[in-house]
């Protein structure tokens, strides 16, 4: 599998989806440190030597009765949503500064939507085996498929899972990079 290239973060572009409007969302969740960390920043008893942040696009497991958000660990019983988080620009003369948005734990806390079938969103949060160019409209016509991965990002699987997503487009995020648009056939 090979994650879409890109330069900085995962983006996301929600294009129809219900849950800002019917407010299926969870806003009260730390990010859980075992998962996301900043390199050189003491987390407890540990300091981690790389960056791991929460990007947009990612579909994260929320553990209510901690209040932490995590990467899915594949339970049955667990509750995942897409990371909406609104980006705080950094510069706003710097029109890629979507692109440099991350999470880490202290900071702000995560903006996550639970998924209903049918939404619409593109992202670059995507871990595919099908290469670039194969991604035809016959090739999406017959079905590609995405779950959620371990790390976050939707990977490409004909696995079943609790949320399923259809890449139904081959497009761009608004800076001009690969992105996929996806639909929810199952949550």
């Amino acid at each position: 599998m090979a994650k879409l290239e890109k330069i900085g973060y995962g983006q996301l572009e929600l294009n129809q989806v219900a849950f800002p409007r019917d407010g299926r969302i969870e806003a009260q969740c730390a990010l859980n440190t075992a998962d996301f960390h900043e390199a050189g920043v003491k987390y407890g008893e540990n300091v981690y030597n790389e960056d791991v942040p929460a990007e947009n696009g990612m579909i994260l497991a929320i553990n209510r009765v901690k209040r932490t958000v995590g990467f899915p660990t594949g339970a049955k019983n667990e509750v995942l949503a897409l990371n909406y988080t609104t980006e705080h620009m950094y510069d706003d003369r710097d029109l890629g500064s979507l692109r440099k948005f991350k999470l880490f734990p202290g900071t702000f806390y995560p903006r996550l939507g639970f998924l209903a079938i049918g939404d619409k969103f593109t992202t670059n949060t995507v871990d595919l085996t099908t290469a670039w160019d194969a991604l035809t409209d016959e090739a999406l016509e017959a079905g590609i498929f995405v779950i959620p991965g371990d790390d976050g990002y939707w990977k490409e699987s004909s696995e079943d899972a609790t949320v399923v997503a259809q890449i139904i487009k081959k497009t761009t995020m608004p800076d001009g990079q690969k992105a996929v648009k996806l639909q929810v056939v199952k949550a």
